[in-house]
């Protein structure tokens, strides 16, 4: 088989300690007067427990087949703590069993899984989904948000000499009008501030250089625009908005083609970056015409 004869026998291949995972990735869930144990803590109990069960059993002589119902029923939960996918649990077992356990593979596999669920797709902050619209008034680099999607979605910018003024008229509008802003945080001692209560126009007329305001999404901002399944970069490509009134996200409708879009109910999703650098990234890497394919004519 081009196996080492040596550092390749089948008995090295059996396990003789279980790997156990560290506390944070299994916590317990506190509550009043007890703590609920993750699945693979209360596995690992019961295995711990079981293994010395035996060990007394081996070291005082005790009929053999006590040992063995201890033996089968070790081998039970340790398989069970890889994966609770068993079949053909024995019946003299089953009764040992109060409710499955999640295993290893439950928490890999699956849509809810660490890959599916957490690491390919998860949910995020500062995104919006709607469904799409066609607009051939539009720049094709430009996508057409929803005024109440423009009020949710937030740009934190930091006040400068040069965008103070329009800044100020953000935090004066506040979360309901747009374009304005939910948060102000003050580059003096941190404190964030929700700007829904409390006088406005005094924080409008305090506002400082450094200080960073939450503000609404607005014209010509950059966002990420994108359509499932990704199957290509071209899936997800940057574009600047157009707020507009409705309830559609609008765009050209040739960029159609490398988002495989029609207008028969489908959704894309947009994402609004929350950096500077993101932004540049997003316009220098991502932007639609930085996308095109040119064929030289010659």
């Amino acid at each position: 088989m081009g196996l080492d004869p040596r550092k390749g026998r089948p008995e090295l291949f059996i396990w003789d300690a279980l790997p156990i995972l560290p506390v944070c990735t299994r916590p317990s869930v506190g509550q009043e007067n007890s703590s609920t144990e993750d699945d693979l803590s209360v596995l690992a109990s019961e295995i711990i427990d079981i293994s010395t069960k035996i060990r007394a059993c081996v070291e005082d002589g005790t009929q053999t087949p006590l040992v063995v119902e201890y033996w089968d029923f070790l081998q039970l939960q340790c398989a069970m703590y890889v994966t609770s996918d068993l079949p053909g649990i024995p019946n003299h077992l089953q009764g040992s069993l109060p409710k499955i356990k999640k295993g290893l593979c439950q928490r890999l596999k699956g849509k809810h899984g660490r890959f599916r669920g957490n690491l390919s797709g998860k949910r995020v902050d500062f995104s919006g989904r709607t469904v799409i619209s066609p607009d051939p008034n539009l720049r094709i680099d430009q996508v057409a948000v929803p005024e109440r999607v423009a009020k949710v979605l937030t740009y934190p910018e930091r006040v400068t000499a040069f965008n103070i003024e329009r800044l100020r008229k953000n935090v004066i509008n506040g979360p309901d009008i747009h374009p304005g802003a939910t948060y102000l945080t003050l580059q003096s001692s941190g404190f964030k501030r929700f700007l829904k209560f409390g006088n406005r126009t005094k924080l409008a007329a305090d506002l400082m250089i450094g200080d960073t305001i939450d503000r609404h999404l607005q014209d010509n901002d950059i966002v990420l625009f994108n359509r499932q399944p990704s199957l290509h970069k071209l899936s997800i490509m940057s574009h600047f908005v157009k707020v507009r009134p409705w309830r559609t996200f609008r765009f050209n409708e040739c960029v159609c083609t490398p988002y495989n879009a029609d207008f028969d109910g489908d959704e894309m999703n947009l994402h609004v970056p929350q950096t500077e650098e993101a932004r540049t990234e997003a316009v220098c890497l991502m932007g639609v015409f930085l996308n095109l394919l040119n064929i030289d004519k010659k």
